[in-house]
C-alpha cells in the first residue's frame, strides 16, 4: 500500500507519469514515462515527498520536496534542516503548484542538501510560516544512498 501511495504522490511531483523501478529501505527509485528524468525519492506518512531528480540527457540533477505549504511561485524561502549529522540553514525556492494541491520546492544548493541526506538516517525540515510558526517535515533516509547510487548508474 505504502508503494502504491508512493507512486501516485511522486507521479504529481514530477513532469510525467513516473514508472517504479526499485525500493532501497524508505526510498524508491523510477524513471519517468518520456525517460527525462531519473529519479530516488521517499514519502513520508503526511504523503510529503523528498527526492532528488536528474536528467540523464544533461546529467543535472535537484533536490526537491513536494508538500502541501502553500508557497508563491519564484520566490524563495529558508529552511532549516536537522538530522543526526547536524543542523543546516538552506534555502528552497517555490517551483510549480502541483495538480494536487501540493508546492513544489526546489533546495537552491545541491551540494549542501545531497551531503546532508547522504550523511543521515533521518531529516527534519522546519519552514517558517507567515505568522510566528514553523511547519516541520521529518523523512527517513534509510535506503537513500543505495537509492541514489542505484539512480546514477
Amino acid at each position: 500500500m505504502r508503494i502504491a501511495i508512493s507512486i501516485l504522490i511522486a507521479s504529481a511531483i514530477t513532469w510525467t507519469p513516473l514508472v517504479k523501478a526499485e525500493n532501497f529501505g524508505a526510498w524508491f527509485t523510477g524513471k519517468t514515462n518520456d525517460d527525462n528524468f531519473v529519479f530516488a525519492a521517499t514519502v513520508n506518512d503526511s504523503g510529503h515527498l523528498l527526492g532528488q531528480y536528474c536528467s540523464p540527457d544533461t546529467g543535472n540533477c535537484l533536490w526537491m520536496l513536494g508538500i502541501n505549504t502553500t508557497c508563491k511561485l519564484g520566490d524563495k524561502y529558508p529552511i532549516l534542516a536537522n538530522s543526526d549529522s547536524g543542523a543546516n540553514h538552506l534555502s528552497v525556492h517555490c517551483n510549480k503548484q502541483l495538480d494536487d494541491g501540493k508546492f513544489r520546492y526546489v533546495f537552491s544548493k545541491f551540494d549542501e542538501i545531497d551531503g546532508i541526506i547522504k550523511g543521515g538516517l533521518r531529516i527534519g525540515f522546519a519552514l517558517p510560516l507567515q505568522s510566528d510558526n514553523f511547519r516541520v517535515i521529518r523523512f527517513d533516509l534509510s535506503g537513500a544512498n543505495r537509492a541514489i547510487k542505484f539512480m546514477h548508474n
